[in-house]
């Protein structure tokens, strides 16, 4: 090996090194799961479970499975048809205010 190989190869491992502290700082500070008391409750988002969708949702995946199974063929044309009706305020998602 020449002198330019054996140097690049040092640059590159120093520069490595150098970088691992940076990259371990960069790390989470929450604990792992592993290291968390058993007791422990505070799963799922902070502000809680989000509300129930509309009654309207459950039809769509339907619809969608229907399509996927080659019971429809047109997935747009029977999507449109379902929620032709609907004005945007009846579409919105549930929120917890409401």
């Amino acid at each position: 090996m020449n002198r330019t190989t054996i140097f690049a190869v040092g640059a590159a491992l120093l520069l490595l090194v150098g970088a691992m502290p940076a990259a371990a700082a960069a790390a989470p500070a929450d604990e792992p799961v592993d290291n968390q008391a058993t007791d422990d409750r505070s799963v799922g988002p902070s502000g809680g479970l989000p509300g129930p969708v509309p009654d309207f949702v459950s039809g769509i995946h339907d619809t969608i499975n229907s399509f996927l199974n080659g019971e429809i063929d047109n997935l747009g044309k029977a999507l449109s048809d379902m929620l032709g009706g609907q004005t945007p305020a009846d579409s919105a998602p549930a929120t917890a205010d409401a």
